[in-house]
């Protein structure tokens, strides 16, 4: 294919879709759209790659705070930690628990009433369905 089959409306069609697609990032407009319980069912370091079970909850509470809890997989232990985090830019910022002054980026990669994808953190991708 070339330009000039395609044309000049085409190109910038095909452009700005490949844009939209390729990335597949949500903006939030606040925390109003991921306030609530959420079961972390499984990470993985990209979509393509093999999942790895999880069973935590992450809480998104409408004051700024998450609260996850559950089996930790890295430590080998149940856990509970609860730090704080804000909307800035239509991403997730996130304290980073234990590193005082650092924060960890998510991007709502995909989401519907009862399930979400966010990208970032340590992991890559976060599969959850809502409770």
């Amino acid at each position: 294919m070339n330009f000039r089959t395609f044309g000049a409306a085409g190109l910038i069609w095909l452009v700005g879709a490949m844009g939209t697609t390729a990335f597949g990032e949500i903006q939030l407009k606040d925390n109003s759209e991921i306030v609530g319980t959420w079961r972390l069912e499984s990470v993985a370091p990209a979509l393509d790659k093999p999942k790895i079970e999880e069973n935590r909850i992450w809480e998104f509470k409408p004051d700024g705070t998450i609260v996850t809890s559950g089996y930790n997989r890295h430590f080998k232990t149940h856990d509970r930690h609860e730090w704080s985090y804000r909307i800035v830019d239509g991403k997730i910022v996130a304290d980073d628990p234990g590193r005082p002054g650092k924060t960890i980026d998510y991007v709502v990669y995909e989401k519907t009433p009862d399930q979400m994808i966010l990208k970032g953190g340590i992991e890559g991708f976060y599969f959850f369905k809502k409770q």
